[in-house]
């Protein structure tokens, strides 16, 4: 598989406009020609509101490159400007498209950078420790990807859904373990967290973004 990450600025004036337009004619194309679109979301905190954020997973490079041709249908009056780059996963998640109960009204988008050397650790803490935490928290893991260029050092990119910015708030658990938390499932969460960001060349950074319904 791979993922294309679709970071779009639309028309202050033309967000409804531009929803509209992936829903009822891009993305309906996307999938036919093979794509499942995991999710589309604007800004909220950290990126304009009319900046929207598209990922979707393609089976091979020949099935993305085909489907580019969703995207050539009249959008230009709606958009401002355009970035998309290439990802590969490298964690067992993603799965596919969110199932209903795994939805959540907000992601939390954030770029790690890392040695290459380290990425096997890297995804074991997050497979084994983080994660289960998070989930516990009432967190959804999206994914785990980085580029498909080679980057010294290599950039990793993680989407977590969330109830909403209050929720990622408290999922900071600066007040401690919440209660309902299973205390092994704390501590391993907070130990290979910590190992985790021992491994980080500079720091990570995260924006959060609202999620639209395109399921």
């Amino acid at each position: 598989m791979i993922y294309e990450e679709r970071y779009t600025v639309v028309d202050i004036k033309k967000g409804r406009d531009y929803l509209d337009t992936c829903r009822e004619t891009v993305i309906p194309s996307l999938r036919s020609a093979g794509g499942q679109v995991l999710c589309l979301v604007n800004g909220l905190v950290g990126d304009p509101a009319n900046a929207f954020l598209q990922m979707t997973a393609f089976p091979d490079f020949d099935t993305w490159q085909s489907a580019q041709e969703a995207y050539s249908t009249g959008r230009d009056h709606l958009i401002e400007s355009e970035q998309v780059r290439l990802l590969r996963q490298v964690a067992y998640l993603p799965k596919g498209v969110p199932s209903p109960e795994d939805r959540r009204a907000s992601f939390g988008y954030r770029r790690f950078f890392i040695k290459r050397e380290n990425l096997d650790r890297f995804v074991e803490c997050s497979e084994q420790g983080v994660w289960p935490l998070y989930h516990a928290a009432g967190c959804r893991i999206l994914g785990l990807w980085t580029p498909l260029s080679v980057t010294d050092p290599m950039e990793i990119v993680l989407m977590t859904g969330y109830h909403g910015p209050g929720h990622w708030e408290e999922t900071r658990f600066f007040e401690g373990k919440p209660d309902g938390i299973d205390d092994q499932v704390w501590e391993k969460g907070r130990s290979l967290g910590a190992e985790r960001g021992s491994m980080l060349v500079g720091r990570s950074w995260v924006r959060i973004f609202r999620t639209h319904d395109i399921y």
